[in-house]
């Protein structure tokens, strides 16, 4: 009798049924199991979401109506003339700024560098960005906030402290705000509009160094103090830098006048940070090797170099490799930097574009004013007959000073003074 001989069909048949309806049974009951859970955490996520929205429009309209209801002095920029407030804006950045303070670190941008990539991802940000305004101060922050003031408006994207990926976002006309102003506290930095915070920021050096140059720049459009000069510019740097690297830059420095106009950090070295600096008389350049052990100095005046110019930086010979790194150095915003000295071309690889591009001003700006110099023509003083011999070498000090004449005409007219007196 085989081993089912006992059993009847019937109930094996009815057995197995029921194994495989316990098996599907499981089965839905799992599958409900998790449908239920995905409705519920959708739901949940739903509920979230509307939440995060409705909160982003409270804080969005506690904003806005508390800006609207404050009483103001005037417009943020009050009567300053538009093409006044965009040409210091740019100085400020060029000048005061840029130099000795990476870009890539700080996170202002101002007219007329809000542009290409950077404008567009600020238009996506803010929707409601009017193209025909003049974006003038960009600040960014951590969570992707944004603070955008234009010719005309104030606009934000600010981020929930309940979830920063929702955004209370708006704008305001400038008509509406009289003051900006910058305070810095333990641990978070303040944006404030009139007496009210606008926004806070958690404190880093970078938002404490951006919030010192915020409130310089406002400050010199209040007082409508727009000239920058350059000795202000050379004490900026110096604080900036240091007195350890400025004291061994002045090592090179031989003119008595010389003065800092521009500073760069270099990118190429990871064991040390190399260096560019501009004055009103050279071009000096840092390339330290071995850790910072040894340094190779380099120095360019104004008048011996015959060009310079800037270029994607690329280590590759064939055309493939060129493209890829031209792509990547377009992206990361870098470039090569170029003089040519006594038709010897000399190249200070990787820099940013922005920083590179300046230096080039800068030579451009320094090269003409020595070549206006050298133009000049030489003032040949006659002694006149009756004058006073003192009186007439305080005079040629005075003329020797101002540069109309030269030092050889001085000690020569000295002389002859002298042996007359």
């Amino acid at each position: 009798m085989g081993l089912f001989g006992k059993l009847n069909k019937d109930d094996l048949l009815e057995k197995a049924k029921k194994a495989a309806s316990s098996v599907t049974d499981a089965a839905k009951s799992a599958t409900d199991n998790v449908k239920a859970s995905m409705e519920q955490k959708k739901a949940e996520k739903e509920a979230h979401e509307a939440e995060m929205q409705a909160k982003a429009a409270a804080r969005k309209d506690e904003i806005l109506n508390t800006l609207l209801s404050n009483q103001n002095a005037g417009p943020l920029f009050g009567d300053v003339d538009s093409a006044a407030l965009l040409r210091f804006t740019k100085d400020f950045y060029d000048r005061l700024l840029m130099p000795a303070n990476s870009v890539s670190l700080s996170k202002i941008s101002m007219y007329p560098y809000i542009d290409g990539k950077d404008l567009e991802k600020i238009k996506k940000t803010l929707e409601n960005f009017d193209e025909a305004e003049t974006p003038i101060l960009a600040i960014k922050a951590e969570n992707k906030q944004l603070i955008l003031i234009s010719d005309k408006s104030l606009y934000f994207a600010l981020a929930l402290e309940e979830d920063p990926k929702y955004f209370a976002k708006g704008k305001v006309s400038l008509a509406e705000i009289s003051e900006i102003t910058f305070r810095t506290g333990e641990e978070f930095s303040d944006i404030i509009c009139d007496g009210f915070t606008l926004a806070s920021f958690k404190n880093t050096k970078t938002v404490t160094e951006d919030f010192i140059s915020l409130t310089n720049y406002f400050a010199c459009i209040k007082n409508k103090d727009f000239e920058i000069t350059d000795e202000e510019v050379d004490a900026l740097i110096k604080e900036k830098i240091g007195a350890k690297i400025a004291g061994e830059l002045k090592k090179y420095m031989v003119y008595d006048d010389e003065l800092f106009v521009y500073f760069a950090w270099g990118l190429d070295s990871l064991a040390a940070k190399d260096y560019i600096v501009c004055t009103n008389k050279q071009i000096i350049v840092m390339d330290r090797e071995g850790f910072g052990a040894t340094s190779n100095i380099k120095q360019f005046y104004y008048e011996d170099i015959t060009s310079a110019s800037t270029e994607q930086n690329s280590n590759s010979n064939d055309l493939t490799g060129y493209l890829i790194d031209t792509a990547i150095t377009a992206a990361t915003k870098t470039c090569d930097l170029y003089f040519s000295v006594a038709g010897a071309k000399t190249k200070i690889k990787t820099l940013y574009k922005v920083e590179a591009e300046r230096i080039v001003a800068i030579y451009h700006q320094f090269r003409k004013m020595a070549k206006d110099a050298a133009s000049k023509p030489q003032v040949i003083v006659q002694q006149q007959t009756g004058d006073d011999p003192l009186e007439m070498l305080k005079k040629l000090s005075s003329m020797k000073d101002m540069g109309i004449i030269t030092e050889e005409e001085f000690e020569k007219k000295k002389a002859d003074l002298l042996a007359k007196l």
